[in-house]
């Protein structure tokens, strides 16, 4: 297992705690500084798709608890741009659009500029910032305007709140779950005139999806997946589903092209504890993990609704900690009750080749991110036969 150290540290804010008038303006009170609430990355441009995510891009943005988003340059650690008073609620998701969406913008983004970004929050609104204007604000006026949205869009139902938001079909479409149980759709389609510039979507309310779920949709995720095709020698054809999570324990899978609800839905998959998070991976996305808020995690088939494992059960932090120290040369300590495990809780999975020392070239699997109170993170490797620790992140 290979130690990974901070290469650039950014720092939210230099403040031991926030006014008194600031709690009450912010609705919640921190006790120290400003908390990440949500960060993004601009994803890798179909010409970088094999190469590292960060290819012609240095960017992390962040979404503060005082509803501010930050940008970040990767290699500085320093705060470039700052937009304030974002929402008038907590920032629940941001996301970055494709780099080949033009959107809001006469232009697609060059290297040195940013796609466009999307932000969420509990207040109900969507909204669109061109962050590819940052790097060339000279004046005050500029200014100004990088602090206002490119577009705004708004739930349907009173006191409706945006707690999850994807980005599909190129940045055409993009998909919010909300704590009224509800999936809603806004049209994110621009049209192009002759003389090639570019007109500002719509950002209409397309529908929703209404019967999925009975609780807060904690997470939606589109996910672009290859469709089997009967003659070899034509090109790969692709098509994007949904996937959505709740805290009524159920994850459903849909295909959004279809012109219903009911027929969109492809299975449903009943995990039984309120979810966190849902994702696909797999060499052709045929599998979907799941996280709770329990601390659990599972995996499925998602196109049969079939579990093919529950990864340790309520165990699996334990099952974490004794594969961290028995490389590390510890004593077991199975009790995550009572801290001071090296695992504590779960952040998220991805599909992806990790390298190690032993292995010169790694193959795409199935990897877990958890970690502890003493900021310290470890990155799993799941097999199907064995849990195996390769990297450990010091704070």
């Amino acid at each position: 297992m290979k130690t990974i150290r901070p290469y650039r540290t950014g720092v939210t804010s230099f403040s031991s705690s926030a006014s008194s008038s600031t709690q009450a303006e912010q609705g919640f009170e921190y006790d120290s500084g400003d908390y990440i609430l949500s960060i993004a990355s601009p994803p890798p441009s179909q010409s970088q798709s094999h190469a590292s995510p960060s290819s012609g891009c240095s960017i992390i943005a962040a979404a503060l608890s005082n509803r501010s988003i930050a940008l970040y340059d990767t290699n500085t650690g320093r705060v470039i741009h700052r937009i304030e008073k974002v929402h008038d609620g907590p920032i629940s998701a941001i996301s970055f659009f494709p780099w080949e969406y033009h959107g809001c913008s006469k232009a697609a983004p060059t290297a040195t500029s940013l796609p466009l970004l999307c932000s969420a929050s509990h207040d109900g609104s969507i909204k669109l910032w061109d962050a590819r204007s940052i790097n060339n604000i000279n004046n005050q006026q500029q200014q100004s305007q990088s602090q206002q949205p490119a577009l705004t869009m708004k739930l349907a139902l009173p006191n409706e709140q945006a707690l999850s938001l994807s980005i599909g079909y190129g940045g055409t479409l993009i998909a919010v779950g909300t704590n009224k149980a509800r999936i809603s759709f806004f049209d994110m389609r621009y049209a192009s005139s002759l003389s090639g510039k570019f007109h500002m979507p719509s950002g209409t309310l397309m529908g929703s999806y209404v019967d999925a779920h009975t609780e807060e949709v904690t997470r939606v995720h589109f996910q672009s997946i290859p469709v089997p095709s009967q003659q070899p020698s034509l090109p790969q054809q692709y098509k994007t589903i949904l996937a959505t999570s709740s805290e009524d324990g159920l994850i459903t899978i849909h295909d959004p092209s279809q012109p219903s609800e009911d027929a969109a839905l492809l299975s449903v998959l009943n995990i039984g504890t309120p979810l966190r998070t849902v994702g696909f991976f797999g060499p052709n996305y045929e599998g979907l993990y799941a996280l709770t808020g329990s601390e659990t995690m599972s995996v499925h088939h998602w196109d049969s609704a079939q579990r093919v494992s529950d990864v340790g059960g309520a165990g699996l932090r334990g099952l974490l900690s004794n594969a961290v120290n028995a490389i590390a040369g510890n004593a077991v300590a199975m009790n995550n009750d009572d801290g001071g495990s090296a695992v504590e809780y779960l952040v998220g999975c991805t599909w992806a080749p990790v390298s190690t020392t032993t292995e010169a070239a790694a193959t795409p699997a199935l990897h877990l991110l958890a970690g502890n109170s003493n900021g310290d993170a470890y990155l799993f490797r799941m097999d199907a036969d064995k849990i195996t620790p390769v990297a450990e992140l010091k704070g």
